[in-house]
């Protein structure tokens, strides 16, 4: 199950920085729009083979709102954010979403407040602020609204993952995914022609290319693998691992970009993954 979670992080810590590079050539806009097709098609596809694209009319209302919540503001408001502020003020405010889940699940009685969780929470949390360098956080007016919606897409997907679990109980993940993603399309497909009719301009290969990575790593593989860990632990565990987003970006870029490991990312590495431990840990 551990295992699951991190595949899911490492799949989504891509997403910011492919995300930028794409965000040079394409709208913000037609990026949630790309991948909620990309995600709508893969996740249907598989779920009708499998046999399971089933859903009970009881739990449409609720359904709906789990997209919204994670999959529609969860992708716009990171992106629209992403393209109005610095790559470390998405880092660090986007990292509050485990602190939301936590306080969201205590709040509805479906965990209970656990010291070890919560001391974890906080501890990983004080090493991605030191990760990515508090010094460099920037609230200036120019940053102020994309702050603002990372950090309302944080609320969002922390939400989300606090009270998605009855329905992660119920269904397939993959076909939970497939409705949700579905759910999701009516609500993305405005802003993402809006966005193609303001700034149209040919795609180039390199932009499909862009696309193509987009919905299978930090959508089809990344969805999944978090759908999968929300049927095995408890939602706070699961968001604490987003945490390590930052510390695998950090060692993607000395891995492919060949930056070289300074003494920060090895000590704050650490801090984070000690902290997950002693989320993981709790009972």
């Amino acid at each position: 199950m551990h295992l699951i979670l991190l595949a899911g992080q490492v799949c989504f810590a891509s997403l910011p920085v492919a995300g930028r590079l794409a965000l040079a050539d394409i709208p913000p806009g037609v990026l949630p729009l790309v991948r909620t097709v990309g995600g709508a098609l893969v996740f249907s596809a598989v779920a009708w083979r499998r046999g399971v694209l089933r859903l009970a009319r009881r739990d449409v209302p609720f359904l709906v709102l789990c997209a919204l919540l994670g999959n529609v503001l969860n992708q716009e408001l990171f992106i629209h954010g992403l393209a109005r502020t610095t790559a470390t003020n998405a880092v660090v405010i986007g990292s509050t979403a485990p602190v939301f889940t936590a306080l969201t699940v205590i709040a509805l009685g479906r965990e209970p407040a656990r010291l070890r969780r919560l001391l974890g929470i906080a501890v990983a949390f004080g090493g991605v602020v030191a990760l990515v360098g508090a010094e460099d956080l920037s609230m200036s007016s120019g940053h102020f609204t994309g702050s603002v919606m990372v950090l309302v897409n944080a609320l969002a997907y922390g939400s989300y993952l606090a009270i998605v679990r009855p329905l992660a109980e119920r269904y397939d993940p993959i076909a939970l995914l497939a409705f949700m993603f579905l759910a999701g399309l009516p609500m993305v497909t405005p802003i993402g022609i809006h966005a193609l009719a303001v700034d149209a301009h040919p795609f180039t290969s390199t932009d499909y290319a862009f696309f193509a990575f987009l919905v299978v790593v930090p959508t089809v593989c990344a969805y999944s693998f978090v759908q999968i860990g929300l049927q095995r632990a408890e939602s706070s565990l699961v968001a604490v691992y987003i945490y390590l987003q930052p510390v695998v970006a950090a060692a993607g870029a000395v891995l492919i970009l060949d930056e070289q490991v300074g003494p920060r990312l090895v000590i704050c590495g650490g801090v984070v993954l000690a902290g997950v431990w002693l989320a993981a840990r709790s009972r």
